[in-house]
């Protein structure tokens, strides 16, 4: 998490314009209202077919959903997804994704004709575009053995300190303050991811972000796929046939979502890119926003980046402290 958030371009996604952060914000709402709507109206409906525990699982793929596969592994730690519910939470995450990644890949052939209808401007994008690309291009070089010992250590170093802070944080709120609403969904270990992203932003300011320019996010992924790896290695596939009822939820969280994406692009008269890349960015994370905004205009990958890169800092205390909260009141425990 640390050595894949120390890379952030705050200034990049400062200068994205505030239209375009609008828009990512809309995306997101979109995923909340999604998984709540959902859950709320699949748990009235149909009652017995939704698992003991089920907001646990919404709660899980709902961090999959804004900014991807490092969202998903917090949120499965901190409020202890059973690992049955993993197999069928990978199939819908994996389905209904790469659905949608697909149609809005096909959008693009239209976005010129679209971008026109509702009168967009996309010189800021293009613009920032350019200044990342020609940024890593001039910076770029093989890591020393220096630098991997300071990439690795920063991140030991960081990740220990917050997820020890975790605890008394989390006291704070439980036996202090006596909010039940955010300390029975929180735990140490939620409130020490947190920590440990805010750290990591404020790095970000540093010149420790230089370290991407010999791989630091490399290395950051490494990890991540390990972690991913490990929850797969623990998921029953075949669970999805005892569990169908995740693929209606999902169905139904997605259709909300395009709902707040076309007000947003609506709304705020950005480009149709601009609306796919926040979608991606929430649905697929850094992996695919920038494989999505290259479908649209192939020097516009950086802008995916950085939308993505938004999803990663504002995921998981938006699935933890809204729609697990919510979620877990909707469901009475």
């Amino acid at each position: 998490l640390v050595l894949l958030l120390i890379p952030s371009d705050l200034h990049g996604l400062a200068k994205l314009g505030g239209k375009a952060v609008l828009m990512m914000l809309f995306a997101t709402t979109g995923i909340a209202v999604g998984a709540i709507t959902s859950f709320a109206i699949f748990n009235t409906l149909m009652p017995d077919s939704m698992p003991e525990d089920m907001w646990k699982a919404v709660a899980a793929l709902s961090g999959s959903w804004i900014g991807g596969g490092i969202n998903l592994a917090s949120v499965v730690e901190t409020v202890g997804t059973p690992p049955e519910y993993l197999g069928p939470l990978i199939i819908v995450d994996t389905v209904l994704a790469y659905t949608w990644l697909g149609i809005l890949i096909s959008l693009s052939t239209y976005q010129v004709a679209i971008d026109r209808h509702h009168g967009a401007d996309v010189r800021v994008v293009q613009e920032i575009s350019q200044r990342l690309q020609a940024e890593q291009e001039a910076h770029a070089r093989r890591p020393r053995a220096l630098d991997i010992a300071l990439m690795i250590g920063v991140a030991f170093l960081v990740g220990q300190v917050c997820l020890k802070l975790g605890t008394p944080v989390y006291n704070f709120f439980d036996e202090t303050l006596g909010w039940k609403a955010i300390s029975d969904v929180m735990s140490g270990y939620g409130w020490g991811i947190i920590l440990m992203t805010a750290v990591a932003l404020g790095l970000s300011l540093t010149r420790l972000r230089h370290l991407d320019y010999c791989g630091a996010s490399s290395i950051g992924y490494i990890g991540l796929f390990l972690i991913l790896t490990g929850f797969g290695a623990r998921a029953n596939l075949r669970a999805i046939l005892d569990i169908p009822v995740f693929f209606g939820l999902g169905a139904l969280w997605i259709l909300i979502h395009i709902a707040f994406l076309y007000m947003g692009i609506r709304i705020l008269k950005v480009p149709l890119l601009i609306g796919a890349a926040s979608s991606m960015a929430n649905i697929g994370g850094t992996a695919s926003a920038p494989v999505v905004a290259a479908a649209y205009n192939q020097s516009m990958a950086p802008v995916g980046l950085l939308m993505a890169v938004m999803g990663s800092v504002i995921g998981t205390p938006v699935a933890l402290l809204v729609i697990a909260t919510a979620c877990r009141a909707i469901a009475g425990q």
